[in-house]
Formats: C-alpha cells, structure tokens, sequence
C-alpha cells in the first residue's frame, strides 16, 4: 500500500447495467506504473465471486485507505449488487476533472488521460475485437484493465494537485 493509502479499483463488466451484468475483473493500483487485475472465474454466480474476493475484502472495507474510482458510481452500483461494500473515503477523478473543468463536455478516461497525460488508451472497442468480453484472452483484458487503473491513479494525483492549485 502507498503512504498516502490509496487505492484505485476499476472494474470490467459483462455490460452496464449492474441489475443484469456482471463484474469480469477488477484491477487495482496503489503505485504508478503498477496494477493488478484480478479476473473472476465464475463471474455469473455472485456469491461464489465475492468468496473468491475474500482476500481482498479487507482492502475495499478499510475505512482509513480512500477508495479511487473513475466513474465511481457505476463501480459502486456493481460491488452493491455483490454485496461488496466499499468502505472509507471515494473519490472520483470524473467528478474532480468536471470542476477543474465544468465547461468542457466530456470527462470520460481515455479522453482526460490523452489531455492532462497525453497518453493515448485503445479504446474498449479496439480492445474487444468484436468479441464479448468474457472472450478477451486474460493477458489482453489484464493490459487494458491496469492500463485503466493506472492512469486513473495518475489522474487522480494530476487532478488533485490542480485543484489544490486553484
């Protein structure tokens, strides 16, 4: 764990809605350049994941390590649906990119990471090839899934200090 006691989590899901999808993998990242992804092999059966989630737990139920999300309630709504519950501080660089920047339309990941660390994300089109997500070989869905936990960890210490500046 970092000394600041953060850890971004991101998820990957069947789809978008949390009542009929379901979580994929979870990456997580406490240190930049660094991830993790934790692919769940039986994602259908939510009790069986959240037993297979059981080391982890600890981590998503400290309430002293804040919790960072891109996009933090679509994540959220998903752990609710597992009965995973996310304790201690959330933040989400979605909503901290918005009042850096109200006026601009979108503040979805790939966009604000290609602006404020001009780095470039394949899409999750291109990373899909026309398949179901639960098709994506586990080293290609690892890749795109720390890609994403890591650049929010980034944007989120970007983000922050720019506010902190204003």
């Amino acid at each position: 764990m970092n000394k600041q006691k953060i850890l971004v989590i991101d998820l990957e899901t069947t789809g978008l809605d949390p009542f009929t999808d379901y979580i994929v993998s979870i990456a997580i990242s406490v240190e930049k350049g660094k991830g993790f992804n934790i692919v769940l092999p039986f994602y259908k059966n939510k009790a069986k994941a959240k037993e297979f989630l059981q080391p982890i737990l600890p981590l998503l139920e400290d309430e002293t390590i804040t919790k960072v999300f891109h996009n933090a309630k679509f994540d959220l709504k998903f752990f609710h649906q597992y009965c995973i519950e996310i304790k201690g501080e959330v933040r989400d660089t979605m909503i901290l990119d918005y009042l850096l920047d109200p006026n601009r339309k979108t503040h979805g990941l790939k966009g604000i990471s290609e602006l404020h660390l001009q780095y470039h994300q394949i899409s999750y089109k291109e990373m899909l090839k026309d398949r179901d997500i639960t098709e994506v070989p586990k080293d290609e869905l690892t890749k795109y899934a720390c890609e994403d936990a890591d650049l929010t960890l980034q944007l989120y210490h970007y983000l922050t200090q720019q506010l902190n500046q204003n």
